[in-house]
């Protein structure tokens, strides 16, 4: 990449400050083995020293961690029987409370409970009974995917229940068959579900009339004055809940096993560790944790030490178990204890080789540093045959030091470049940068974040350094991409010109795909942002093509890469009159794209220092190889079933008009909205919107800026784009806009 105004350094073959080359000077390769071996074996042996001091608690700490973990993942199991039982009951009870279920119809609300048994292999039945009749409408599960349908009415056939296959409605015959009436109102789940006052409620573990061991849900549904109408019942089998455990592995002989909060075994496979979990569960409930909270004991069972994390499970009233893992120490750390052993031999082994071994890489890097020493020293002196001194005590340390001295030397005077483009041209050169410039045709693009300066207001200082960086780093890696080069950072802007200082092709194109792809980015940016709990953030971006001066600027003590004209100043100006997601371009980059570039418009324009009136055109794509689009500015707004009432107060300047004039919004999304009023707005005015809808919320005013605006009958139509708009009140505005139509405004 040729540069102008460049000449050769006078101070290039400046000669490295040296020490006294008379004294003794040790060889690299005695000095290296001496080092390394020597640190080698105190290093070794304060390790090996602290590792078998440490090694036992350290051991003992990772085998609790790995408890812990195992215990947490039969915790989760075992909350998942909560979590299912409230997703099955809201929505029978829902079905149940608007009117969904017909209850002239129980057949129907059978076959409805059938098909939520698929909800979760565990669901063995699930059931309403009705609080004034003591009628009973259920599906319990069979074997597979079967299921039956259980009916009972004290008013037909004395109360005797009847089944019926679910798929075919056939009727189900029960060996032995029932002849017994059934009153659900006198069973212990029935008075649970009542009095628990429309709260989920669970019986303790009990065997079912069908031989499994399980547990009830129970919940009552209500009427508006808190009547008790019925109640019904999600039950789950503890088989599932049984395998599960029964399928963790914990060492050779490790078990998990669950307890209710009475210590009564629930889950869990005979063996010597549920003896071990049984006797730390009745030591656990000496100090009871809290809920979520853990212990670990050591049991002791025959000759044998175990090992047990015990966890505590509040899945929800009257549902408070116990998770125990156990272990014995031996099955668990015997393994880890030899492998230490072997560890402690290997290593001592390793040290006698790296002895051996460090003589032999102490010869060859030796030779190897030498070599890169005279090559640096070739690279950095102007005058090949000139001869560096020494300075070290270490002969190849000494040249390598010097030769580094200096190449420091020469590449002093590019200290002044920030630009790694033309530092490394200089460098490949050897020459020294002076003040000049040319005339090139280059196309410069700015581009600012949109509402950046209130949002800084509200974090700390490191974190808007962070997200500044973040937002830079991302941008000039992009432009970078597209042969474009960053002129200046100008606060939270960013000025860049393509063509300069290095020639690039099409760099009109350049431009406007690299404009799309950081708009692009920064909306996808924005995601990992709301993840870290930053911002979001919108940029404008504005692009003219044309001719400018380019070339090394300021004076002879800082000397900056900078771009002057006409072009710089409209580019500049235009970004002015964007908004967050918008880049627009002058006639002149359209007419040099042509077809190829999809815009909407055009917009004139009179802004301070263009002279004339500016026509903008807004990008919309690039079509080529592929077509690049860019984000729509409309695409989260959704037409709103019933206008809402809101205000709008215009800047004077830059002052907040006393006057509020109404409005009617009639569609909306987090990023701005489509508004009518009388109020006179002119493109790229700004505004300030209140919306009443948003009080309740906490927050009912937005500013914006018009980017489109039509007057018909008296009426203006208006497009707003919101700026500084957070996370809150993007939530609020998206939930606004997609409120049901039956909402009032």
């Amino acid at each position: 990449m040729p540069l102008t105004g460049i000449r050769r350094s006078r101070s290039a073959s400046a000669r490295w400050p040296c020490a006294d080359v008379t004294r003794r000077q040790i060889p690299f390769r005695v000095a290296l083995v001496t080092v390394v071996v020597g640190l080698l074996v105190v290093t070794c042996g304060v390790l090996l020293g602290y590792g078998l001091s440490r090694g036992a608690q350290t051991i003992e700490t990772l085998k609790g961690e790995y408890l812990d973990q195992v215990a947490d993942a039969s915790v989760r199991q075992v909350g998942r029987m909560p979590r299912i039982a409230a997703q099955v009951m809201r929505v029978q009870r829902y079905r149940i409370d608007t009117g969904f279920y017909r209850m002239n119809n129980p057949m129907s609300i059978a076959r409805a409970f059938a098909g939520a048994l698929e909800t979760d292999p565990d669901i063995l039945w699930i059931s309403y009974s009705e609080a004034a009749t003591g009628r009973f409408i259920g599906a319990r599960r069979l074997d597979g995917d079967d299921s039956v349908l259980n009916l009972s009415d004290p008013r037909v056939n004395g109360g005797v229940p009847r089944e019926y296959h679910a798929e075919t409605g056939a009727v189900f015959i029960r060996k032995p068959p029932l002849t017994e009436p059934y009153e659900p109102r006198v069973r212990d789940w029935y008075r649970r579900g009542a009095a628990g006052a429309g709260s989920l409620v669970w019986t303790p573990p009990y065997t079912f009339a069908e031989g499994v061991k399980g547990i009830t849900a129970a919940m009552a549904v209500t009427d508006a004055h808190g009547r008790v109408q019925g109640v019904l019942t999600v039950d789950f089998g503890l088989a599932g809940l049984e395998n599960f455990l029964g399928r963790i592995r914990i060492g050779r002989r490790g078990v998990v096993t669950l307890f209710d909060d009475s210590g009564q075994l629930v889950a869990g496979r005979q063996s010597r560790g549920r003896e071990a979990a049984t006797r730390a569960v009745q030591d656990a409930r000496l100090r009871p944790a809290a809920a979520g909270g853990s212990e670990r004991v050591a049991v002791q069972v025959g000759r044998e030490t175990w090992s047990v994390v015990v966890r505590s499970v509040a899945a929800g009233p009257e549902l408070e178990w116990v998770v125990a893992a156990a272990v014995p120490d031996l099955d668990f750390m015997g393994r880890i204890y030899s492998t230490r052993r072997n560890a402690v031999a290997m290593l001592l082994v390793f040290v006698g080789i790296a002895v051996v071994v460090g003589f032999v890489l102490a010869n060859g890097i030796a030779r190897s540093l030498q070599r890169a020493s005279s090559a640096l020293d070739s690279a950095a002196r102007f005058d090949p045959a000139e001869v560096p001194e020494t300075r070290s005590v270490i002969r190849e340390v000494a040249q390598l030091e010097d030769a580094v001295g200096r190449v420091n030397a020469s590449l002093r005077s590019f200290a002044r470049y920030a630009p790694e483009e033309i530092v490394r041209d200089i460098v490949l050169q050897g020459r020294e940068a002076i003040l000049s410039g040319e005339r090139r045709d280059v196309t410069v693009l700015f581009s600012d974040l949109r509402g950046f300066t209130a949002f800084s207001e509200r974090l700390r200082p490191e974190e808007v350094v962070a997200i500044l960086n973040d937002h830079c780093e991302l941008l000039v890696r992009i432009i970078a991409t597209h042969h474009g080069f960053v002129v200046d950072f100008l606060g939270d802007a960013v000025f860049a010109v393509f063509n300069a200082p290095a020639h690039a092709a099409n760099h009109v194109e350049h431009a406007v795909v690299c404009a799309i792809e950081i708009q692009r980015a920064r909306a996808a940016r924005n995601e990992q942002h709301r993840i870290r709990g930053w911002p979001p953030l919108e940029m404008g971006v504005g692009i003219d093509t044309g001719f400018a001066v380019v070339g090394n600027m300021g004076s002879v003590r800082r000397i900056k890469y900078g771009v002057v004209g006409h072009v710089v100043n409209a580019a500049a100006r235009i970004e002015t009159f964007t908004v967050g997601g918008q880049a627009l371009v002058s006639d002149a980059v359209r007419a040099a794209l042509g077809d190829r570039l999809v815009t909407e418009g055009p917009v004139d324009v009179e802004g301070k220092g263009l002279g004339a009136v500016m026509r903008l055109w807004q990008v919309v794509s690039l079509r080529g190889e592929t077509t690049l689009t860019m984000p729509s500015l409309l695409r989260d707004f959704v037409a709103l079933p019933r206008p809402l009432d809101a205000g709008v107060r215009l800047f004077v300047g830059k002052q907040l008009g006393p006057e509020i004039h109404a409005a009617r919004v009639h569609r909306l999304g987090a990023g701005g909205a489509e508004l009518t009023t009388k109020a006179p707005l002119a493109i790229f005015s700004t505004v300030h919107v209140h919306l009443p809808a948003l009080a309740a919320t906490g927050g009912a005013d937005v500013d914006g800026k018009i980017i489109a605006v039509g007057e018909r009958d008296g009426v203006t139509t208006a497009l707003v784009s919101f700026t500084g708009v957070g996370w809150d009140t993007r939530d609020q505005l998206d939930a606004l806009a997609r409120r049901p139509a039956t909402t009032t405004a």
